[in-house]
């Protein structure tokens, strides 16, 4: 363990730097909440909110996620793909209208509600993000029929409260047996520096409240080239990553 690495520190500095780096404007009767987060085209991630009945807020991307996939040719219709989709929706509690994810929310559980909406956006613009030479493969997928065929034993789509109060998704929890300890997993479609941020805090966050022996192992697309400072950020953290052409060298590390 690296001790000089202050969990509490780098939860208090990240705090900091969003609620810095978080922007609101009125326009009409939503208010236009942009993010510090990214997606795949290095946009700002933006929220609209709008009051209704008094006290319901209603959450939305105005559909900016699901439009962005289909412009660039990707089809979300097959039934494969349907589920996956669903999945991420019931994962984040968030509903799909007519191409907009929304999220309902009161005054209280505003913030969760829309780390929940912002987490739906990062996840459903990661995974479904194709592959430069149009193989239309979701890497989850991948990730799940390896998982199978190798005879990995798993639970799928598990959410935890952190220290924080707020509650993180991870895809896959490997239990913990008499030889390993419990594994909590995430899949990285595009490991850039903000999915790696948004790993580490999560993590930092659910560890508090796990077993002190509790590890987080990372599946990364490394199908172009990852930048060598996102893995050594990784390992900075104890975190376990596996880059996917190297999948088989790792049984041991995902096994009983």
């Amino acid at each position: 363990m690296n001790n000089s690495l202050d969990p509490i520190k780098l939860k208090e500095q990240y705090v900091n730097w969003l609620e810095k780096e978080i922007s609101v404007n009125k326009i009409d009767e939503y208010l236009e909440i942009t993010s510090p987060f990214l997606d795949r085209y290095n946009d700002y991630l933006q929220v609209y909110a709008k009051l209704v009945n008094g006290n319901e807020i209603i959450l939305t991307d105005d559909a900016y996620i699901i439009n962005n996939l289909q412009m660039s040719g990707i089809d979300i219709s097959s039934n494969k793909r349907k589920q996956i989709l669903e999945s991420f929706l019931n994962k984040y509690h968030v509903k799909l209208e007519e191409n907009a994810l929304v999220i309902k929310s009161g005054i209280e559980d505003f913030p969760q509600k829309i780390l929940f909406l912002m987490q739906a956006m990062l996840n459903i613009d990661d995974m479904f993000m194709l592959s430069q030479n149009k193989i239309a493969s979701i890497f989850i997928e991948d990730v799940t029929d390896f998982l199978n065929s190798r005879d990995i034993f798993y639970s799928k789509d598990v959410s935890f409260v952190g220290k924080s109060g707020f509650i993180y998704s991870y895809e896959y929890l490997l239990q913990r047996t008499k030889e390993k300890p419990e594994r909590l997993c995430k899949v990285i479609n595009n490991p850039n520096k903000q999915n790696f941020q948004n790993t580490i805090f999560m993590w930092n966050d659910t560890k508090e409240t796990r077993d002190s022996n509790s590890e987080l192992i990372v599946f990364l697309n490394d199908e172009n080239t990852i930048d060598s400072t996102i893995l050594e950020g990784f390992k900075n953290y104890d975190v376990n990553t596996i880059p996917w052409s190297e999948r088989e060298k790792y049984l041991d590390l995902l096994g009983a």
